[in-house]
């Protein structure tokens, strides 16, 4: 807690600590208001049957001549001047009662001008409030230490909560911190599969030039088939190292995805059928298995498309360009789940731990990019790719993706 905020508090607690004991001294005050009119009743009609002659009267008499003067009556003893002239100053036109000091007077006045006067301790008049006086100050005395506990109880709240806030605080520097630092590096692994890329990259790309330029340089001496054959082999050669460069380049450069939401099923579907006009799909039966249930997911269409026909064209590539891709879609908790299980010969435990490595490929065709694409390209949408084979007769892709944006 602040200190300003503790200041403001505690100067609350002592309003309402005035307050609570000004309430309880106005009772109280009301209360003796009470007893002394009570007490004056009687009084004035005792004073009353005494001047009458039908009861003498058991207590101190004084007598108020109409010269002012306070004389003792009986056998009451006199009183000092000052006390004299004090009662006098205090004494009322009319019957009634006053406190003077620790007494209480109660006075009658006469027909023929002069006054009755008696006296009893103040305590004696407001003897029967004792009990309700406790009472109030018991009560006064209970509500302060409720707000005392009160104010307690709150400072240590409030108290609690500035740490929580503060460890919130500390926990979202923290947060970012690692943000950064996760981010810096994958900048750096970033620039690292850069580098080594560039090794790769010789290697890739030096096999089908060295194929251009040899066809090249036998193309003018050659005639009839071995001139198409050369032709063949030059095109063919061209489109490995045009789709190499082309998957390259994709993967160089960061996936930053425009999430949106999108029905998923639709993507999919198109991804597929456009797949189909593929040669590598020619033989290939696709089989779907789509669960209603999922409607539309926080994502990036056209990169989720690349996704789904990066690990379509893996499946289908597999299994030599014959076989059956079931494609099955389901919802798992907060997942969507959207597999591809092929019926190729499936991939051992040793090369599963690779196939997202980029430029690691076990057939001459492919560029060794398209899963690591994939997978980089799912890891931006805050999902992840497991794979499943028994390594002779199936291989199971399924990509996880997140049901709602995850910010």
């Amino acid at each position: 807690m602040s200190f300003k905020r503790a200041l403001r508090f505690l100067a609350l607690m002592v309003f309402i600590c005035i307050v609570v004991v000004l309430l309880a001294r106005s009772s109280i005050w009301e209360l003796r208001a009470r007893a002394e009119q009570g007490f004056t009743q009687g009084r004035l009609v005792e004073l009353q049957e005494m001047a009458d002659g039908k009861q003498a009267f058991p207590g101190p008499l004084y007598r108020v001549t109409p010269e002012r003067e306070l004389r003792p009556l009986g056998k009451t003893d006199p009183l000092p001047q000052s006390m004299s002239d004090s009662i006098l100053a205090s004494l009322p036109a009319g019957p009634g009662g006053f406190r003077l000091g620790d007494q209480y007077w109660v006075c009658l006045p006469l027909k023929d001008g002069t006054y009755l006067l008696s006296s009893v301790p103040y305590h004696e008049v407001i003897a029967w409030t004792a009990g309700f006086e406790a009472r109030e100050i018991r009560n006064a005395i209970l509500v302060m230490a409720a707000f005392g506990v009160l104010a307690l109880v709150w400072m240590w709240a409030d108290w609690r909560a500035m740490m929580a806030a503060q460890k919130a605080q500390m926990v979202e520097e923290l947060e970012q911190k690692v943000r950064e630092r996760t981010e810096a590096l994958q900048r750096m692994n970033r620039l690292a599969r850069l580098g080594e890329f560039s090794a790769g990259l010789a290697h890739e790309i030096r096999n089908p030039l060295g194929s251009l330029v040899t066809a090249a340089k036998l193309l003018p001496d050659a005639t009839g088939g071995e001139q198409e054959e050369l032709i063949g082999v030059m095109k063919r050669e061209s489109a490995r190292l045009d789709r190499f460069l082309a998957d390259f380049l994709d993967f160089s450069k960061d996936p930053l995805p425009r999430i949106r939401m999108n029905p998923l099923h639709p993507i999919l579907q198109r991804t597929l059928e456009g797949a189909k006009r593929g040669e590598a799909f020619q033989r290939v039966r696709i089989t779907y298995r789509l669960d209603p249930q999922i409607k539309e997911i926080p994502c990036d269409p056209e990169q989720l498309e690349q996704v789904f026909w990066n690990i379509a064209l893996n499946g289908a590539q597999a299994m030599g360009g014959e076989g059956e891709l079931l494609v099955s879609s389901c919802r798992n908790g907060r997942w969507a789940e959207v597999s591809f299980r092929d019926t190729g010969p499936g991939i051992p435990p040793e090369q599963r731990e690779r196939i997202f490595e980029p430029l690691y490929t076990e057939r001459r065709e492919g560029t060794g990019l398209g899963l690591s694409i994939a997978s980089r390209i799912v890891e931006a949408h805050n999902g992840f790719i497991q794979v499943a084979s028994d390594a002779c007769s199936w291989t199971l892709f399924t990509v996880f993706l997140p049901l709602q944006d995850e910010g």
